[in-house]
C-alpha cells in the first residue's frame, strides 16, 4: 500500500514539472530540507540561471519577527538544498518578511506528575495545568524554602 503523499507526489511533480526537478524537488520536500524552520518559512520562488541549472537564487517568505533566526540559518539551508542535488544549485537566498499564518504550537506534554500536588497554599493552584503553572509552583516553592515558611 502507497502513502498517501507518493501518491500525491507523482501527480503533483506532472502538474508543475514545468518549473525543472531542482525547483519541484524543493517546493515538494520543504519540510525535510528546512526541518526545524519549515513551520516559520515557505519558498516563494525559484530563479534559477537560464544558462546552466544551477547558481540560482530562491526567495523565502518568513514569518514576521523570525528574520534575523532565519538570516543566520542561511547556510543551514543552502547546504540542505545544495546536498541533494551534489552541486551548488542554489547560491542565494532572499528573505522576505510576512505574516504566512504561523501560529506558535508548544508541543511539550505536560503530565499530572510534572504538576505539583501539595496542600500548600500556593497561588499558582488556581492556574490551568501546563508549563506556566508548573514554572509558578517551582518558584513560590523555591521562595518560601528561602523564606523559611516550608
Amino acid at each position: 500500500m502507497k502513502s498517501l503523499s507518493k501518491i500525491t507526489e507523482n501527480i503533483v511533480e506532472k502538474n508543475i514539472s514545468r518549473l525543472g526537478a531542482i525547483q519541484t524537488h524543493i517546493f515538494l520536500n520543504w519540510n525535510d530540507i528546512a526541518g526545524q524552520y519549515s513551520n516559520i518559512t515557505f519558498p516563494e520562488k525559484i530563479k534559477l540561471s537560464k544558462i546552466k541549472n544551477s547558481d540560482g537564487i530562491i526567495v523565502i517568505k518568513v514569518q514576521n519577527g523570525y528574520g534575523p533566526e532565519i538570516q543566520h540559518a542561511i547556510p543551514f539551508l543552502l547546504n540542505q538544498i545544495n546536498a541533494r542535488y551534489g552541486f551548488k544549485a542554489i547560491t542565494k537566498v532572499k528573505i522576505i518578511q510576512t505574516d504566512i499564518g504561523y501560529n506558535q504550537i508548544i508541543e511539550q506534554d505536560f503530565s499530572k506528575n510534572d504538576i505539583i500536588d501539595n496542600t500548600e497554599n500556593l497561588i499558582s493552584n488556581i492556574l490551568p495545568d501546563g508549563e506556566i503553572k508548573l514554572a509558578m509552583q517551582k518558584f513560590e516553592i523555591s521562595r518560601n524554602k528561602r523564606k523559611g515558611l516550608s
